[in-house]
């Protein structure tokens, strides 16, 4: 067994889902920001006890998304996403 700080340093940084900010996505570019909505969406999709899901309507969400986010920067992303996708 190692030290705890070795222990530590090998623990991943947790964070949490429902703390983020529309900024911490609006901030994320290309592959990052794909993987953010996906996990959105993901989260979204495990609520709804479902793993059914038509591509074009969560595109659409994410587009609302982003453009809901653009004007309210402020807001907490995962509660932002929830009134979108309702």
């Amino acid at each position: 067994l190692g030290s705890p700080a070795v222990l530590a340093e090998e623990q991943p940084e947790m964070k949490d889902l429902s703390t983020r900010l529309c900024k911490d996505v609006m901030i994320l570019t290309g592959e990052d920001r794909v993987i953010g909505l996906a996990f959105l969406q993901g989260y979204r999709l495990g609520k709804k006890n479902t793993t059914k899901y038509d591509p074009e309507a969560l595109g659409q969400i994410s587009d609302k998304f982003m453009d809901y986010c653009l004007d309210n920067p402020k807001e907490k992303a995962l509660a932002a996403f929830e009134k979108i996708a309702n």
